[in-house]
């Protein structure tokens, strides 16, 4: 796969040069179309290897309000991003606390008002992500384990599972193998407890019907019910989540 730079994508919002030029990088591959990736402050183009430079400009500025609206929106997100410092922001159970640091010699995170406090003794920003990752791991071990167990026996396919699994993944919230295996991801016990229950019910699910067939749909919604709301809300909020 060959790349070319194309440098710079000279527009803006309001039609006008773009103050800081966005680079466009072009890969080459054996593909038949053209497409466009985007992702923080950067345009990927992915065309056929015999592409001309003109057909790939020509494709790019066609495209230009879309890669705009795009470019701003993953700004957005960016600037949402859990970063786990002295004063920042995470969006747990969709409330927005700010992170306090307090000295001490237990470590534990306290919730308190609309503070989210971590405790422990000369606390730095390393410090402070393995605690939070270690209050999530033990909250969805009390949390997530047992109620997916309780639904498996509900819906009587307890006998199927092999192993239930907690672990962070770059993008899935769950997985569910047809060994047996349940996969959650643990950053899932930021959401509310209703997406929690939802993510639950998904791969549980999947214990009965290993696919995403409208039989497997109709025993989602008869557990949890309109299930497209949890869909729609993780997608507009798990960007919040990843740290």
């Amino acid at each position: 796969m060959s790349k070319l730079k194309i440098v710079p994508l000279n527009f803006g919002a309001s039609g006008q040069r773009a103050p800081h030029p966005i680079d466009c990088e072009v890969l080459r591959s054996k593909r038949k179309t053209l497409a466009i990736y985007i992702s923080h402050k950067k345009v990927v183009v992915r065309c056929p290897m015999r592409a001309s430079r003109t057909e790939v400009e020509n494709f790019i500025h066609s495209n230009q309000q879309w890669i705009e609206k795009r470019l701003i929106e993953e700004s957005m997100r960016d600037k949402e991003a859990l970063r786990i410092g002295k004063g920042g922001k995470i969006f747990y159970r969709a409330r927005e606390l700010t992170i306090v640091y307090k000295e001490g010699r237990k470590q534990r995170v306290l919730i308190r008002g609309n503070q989210f406090i971590i405790q422990g003794h000369k606390l730095n920003a390393a410090k402070a992500k393995i605690q939070v990752e270690d209050y999530l791991i033990d909250k969805a071990s009390e949390y997530l384990l047992p109620r997916a167990i309780g639904l498996a026996k509900y819906l009587g396919v307890d006998h199927k599972i092999k192993e239930i699994k907690l672990r962070k993944t770059k993008s899935k919230w769950g997985h569910c193998t047809s060994q047996g295996i349940l996969q959650y991801n643990w950053l899932i016990m930021l959401a509310p407890y209703s997406i929690i229950d939802y993510m639950i019910t998904h791969e549980v699910c999947h214990l009965v019907h290993m696919d995403h067939s409208k039989r497997y749909w109709n025993l989602v919604d008869s557990i949890c019910p309109n299930a497209e709301h949890y869909i729609d809300w993780l997608k507009t909020h798990e960007h919040r989540f990843w740290f």
